[in-house]
């Protein structure tokens, strides 16, 4: 009996992982490649996400089509409002982050749109959040609710009123 509690306590030990070993990561086959290439493990530290006001004027509106980026130089912002209640966005997305509602919160919207998606420009995604609304869905919000006829009910200049509106949603 002896004898078998030491192989239980032997194959126990012999079992049990260096404290330093990570057991379970998404990127444990990435850190033991660092590990066996020259024993030292390299943390890259999280990105800071970008602001719109870390952009130049022209990155925040890249990639426009041109009938639009011209709209967008004219638009007014504070046609949004009544434009919002009309074509019911109010009824979805709200500024206040503490009112939630089916849609994505507009609170600091222009600096979400400004790192949504990798490689488009806020004012990009933005006009195509209204135009083609499946084309980036938000996780966490319901899919397909989003009218996706907004180009044909509202002009070009309605739209980039809206978006020259939802730019100013920034810095809160």
């Amino acid at each position: 009996m002896p004898m078998l509690l030491i192989v239980a306590v032997f194959l126990i030990t012999s079992c049990v992982p260096e404290a330093d070993t990570p057991l379970i990561s998404p990127r444990l086959g990435a850190v033991l490649a660092q590990i066996e290439a020259d024993g030292e493990i390299k943390v890259e530290p999280t990105p800071e996400p970008l602001a719109l006001a870390d952009l130049t004027p022209v990155s925040v509106t890249l990639g426009l089509p041109a009938d639009f980026a011209t709209a967008l130089a004219a638009a007014n912002p504070a046609n949004a409002e009544t434009l919002s209640l009309v074509n019911g966005c109010a009824g979805c997305h709200n500024p206040d982050p503490a009112i939630v509602l089916t849609g994505p919160t507009w609170h600091n919207v222009a600096d979400t749109a400004t790192n949504r998606v990798p490689g488009e420009s806020p004012a990009l995604y933005l006009y195509l959040s209204i135009t083609d609304p499946a084309a980036y869905e938000v996780p966490n919000f319901p899919s397909g609710i989003m009218p996706k006829d907004f180009a044909q009910r509202m002009s070009q200049q309605d739209i980039a009123d809206v978006v020259a509106y939802l730019l100013t949603l920034n810095g809160q």
